[in-house]
């Protein structure tokens, strides 16, 4: 029986050129920031000198002269780096931002009209979570439990205990061990799983009713260390359909598994192979056939499709199957 697939827009532009634009930006904001930290940590060594020289009486030595003289060269450099980034080309977060925001609205205000419907349900019934998590003295926020893709519900995936919720930052963090694996913990040793890097979140496999295997999301933050259970906080990408940002997932490596960066060396799977894919324009990824490959895609036959459709997948979001 066919399986209509969650697409989340229907204005050509389709989820992953949003998703590959947010991703670029959060990449160039982590440059910035590093331009910012290094630019602290010299003005921290200057202080300390300027310091040192007023205590000796304002007579600096022709050695301390140049050392000032070099690190104020670097702080004006990477200042101007920084703003080079934020404001520039190629980065231009600025004008990047822009372009996203004005992308989502178009694809909200060409949304199909029968998603107005299916989105006025998914309101009502997250207003009903949310009120109900009220009455929880425990409870201090929600998760949304399903989201509208263009027209079909994907449910989020959940804890094979009860799930905690929690709030970082304003945004819903729900606590859940996900689904078992080694894949995740191998990741993890191979330090792939780091700050805004991009995973699959998969779903738990005792839970009913939910779309695929998991979802694409982007690592937000790491706790714990080597001497106990590390954590991840993951965040949907795609906001809700109220505008807010995406649920936050915190998780073990275990439910993880990390999508090659852009331009990473990428493995290659043979005609018959069984992977794990991004079926097109969702974030939403499920086991499919490869029938063939190109340059930059692979051919897809995915589980459920009828009539033998194949579609084209990017390369680096066809990943192979984690060991059970």
């Amino acid at each position: 029986m066919s399986r209509n697939r969650p697409r989340p827009r229907d204005n050509g532009l389709g989820n992953n050129e949003e998703m590959e634009l947010w991703t670029r930006i959060c990449q160039d904001i982590r440059k910035s920031k590093e331009k910012f930290d290094q630019q602290a940590s010299l003005s921290v060594q200057i202080k300390t000198l300027v310091e040192k020289i007023t205590r000796e009486g304002n007579k600096p030595t022709m050695s301390e002269h140049d050392q000032l003289d070099t690190w104020l060269r670097q702080s004006q450099k990477l200042s101007e780096e920084e703003r080079s980034i934020m404001q520039d080309e190629p980065c231009d977060v600025i004008k990047n931002l822009e372009l996203l925001t004005a992308l989502r609205k178009a694809s909200e205000a060409e949304a199909p009209p029968n998603r107005s419907s299916t989105l006025n349900k998914s309101r009502k019934k997250r207003s009903e979570i949310e009120s109900s998590a009220t009455d929880s003295p425990s409870a201090s926020g929600v998760d949304k439990t399903s989201r509208s893709k263009g027209g079909v519900p994907r449910s989020t995936s959940v804890s094979s205990n009860q799930a905690r919720d929690a709030r970082s930052d304003g945004v819903a963090v729900k606590i859940e061990e996900g689904s078992e694996g080694t894949k995740g913990t191998m990741a993890e040793r191979s330090g792939l799983l780091v700050v805004g890097a991009l995973v699959v979140f998969k779903h738990n496999k005792n839970k009913q009713g939910v779309e695929g295997e998991g979802i694409q999301c982007i690592i937000k933050n790491i706790s714990g260390d080597g001497h106990k259970k590390r954590w991840y906080d993951v965040q949907d990408p795609e906001p809700n359909e109220n505008g807010e940002e995406g649920a936050v997932f915190k998780t073990t490596a275990s439910s993880l598994i990390p999508i090659p960066h852009a331009g990473a060396p990428l493995p290659s799977f043979p005609v018959g192979k069984q992977v794990l894919a991004r079926y097109p324009d969702t974030t939403t990824f499920y086991r499919a056939e490869v029938m063939g490959s190109k340059k930059d895609t692979y051919r897809l036959k995915f589980e459920g499709e009828e009539d033998d459709k194949e579609m084209e997948t990017e390369r680096r979001f066809v990943l192979d199957i984690p060991n059970k």
